[in-house]
Order: C-alpha cells, then structure tokens, then sequence
C-alpha cells in the first residue's frame, strides 16, 4: 500500500509539473511572437544603440529588420518619380535623429499616391511609417545607409 501511494505521488507530480508546464509555454511563446512583430521606430534611443554596435554587427542588424514595420522622421530633401517596388513616386527623407550619433541616415520612401505627394513640400519635416525592404551601406565605416522603406502612413510635422 505504501508503495502504491508514493507511486500515485510521484504521478501527480509530473502531473502538476506539464500542466504549470502548459501555461508558462504559451506566455513565453506569446511574449516572443509579439516582440517579432513590434515596429521599430528611427529615434535618438534607436541610433543610440546602433552606434554602441560592433561596425561588423551594423548591417547583420539591419538584415534582422528587413521586411518589418518601422517608422522614422526627417527632413524632405526630394521628391521624384521613381518606379521601384511597384511603386510611382519616391521621397528622400534625411533622419535629424542621426546625426546626433554621427551616423547619416537616408530614408528612401517609395509610395503610390500622388495626392499625398502634392501636399509635400522640400525641406519640411516629415514623418512615416512603413514596412522596410532592404538598405544600402555608403562605406566602409558602416556610419552611412540609404534604407528603402515602402510607404503605410505619414504625416508632416509642424512646429
């Protein structure tokens, strides 16, 4: 009998065991897949980490976020007709955030809208949303990129 018992213990042990096993699963898988999905915003605190990177590291962690919603603010330098991601118009924004951390950022933002491109003007601040497709170093010191970004939303800043 008291065989039977510890025997029937050590069952509802590895009973208790899988089902808090189930629960703290789910929450880790649940906290992994939302963190792949959150946007990544082009700010002081963005730039700031990506100077403290490894100059090897830089591009491996823009290969990371390649195809994922990210969102930034600059200066319009152009506007012009350019068809590249089945897209018409593209707009060259200069990030402000960058310089801070001597690093020079480009955003190319491609967009299909032509109402939103004649509300634009050069040299206003702009900021954007949309999903990134790839980038380009513009040396070796891995300091210059020119990031393609197809256009979700935007808007222009006033001050």
């Amino acid at each position: 009998m008291k065989y039977f018992l510890k025997m029937l213990k050590m069952k509802n042990k590895g009973v208790i065991a899988k089902i808090l096993l189930i629960p703290m699963f789910t929450f880790f898988m649940c906290a992994v897949l939302s963190g792949e999905n959150s946007e990544v915003v082009f700010d002081t605190n963005f730039f700031k980490d990506f100077n403290s990177r490894q100059i090897i590291q830089r591009d491996e962690y823009f290969d990371s976020l390649t195809d994922k919603i990210v969102s930034g603010r600059g200066k319009i330098t152009a506007i012009s007709v350019s068809e590249r991601y089945k897209k018409k118009y593209r707009i060259i924004i200069e990030s402000s955030d960058s310089t801070v951390y001597n690093q020079k950022i480009i955003f190319f933002v491609f967009l299909e809208n032509k109402d939103k491109i004649n509300q634009l003007s050069l040299n206003s601040n702009f900021e954007f949303k949309g999903q990134l497709m790839g980038y380009t170093p513009l040396g070796t010191k891995r300091n210059e990129y020119i990031l393609d970004i197809v256009f979700m939303d935007g808007s222009t800043i006033i001050e």
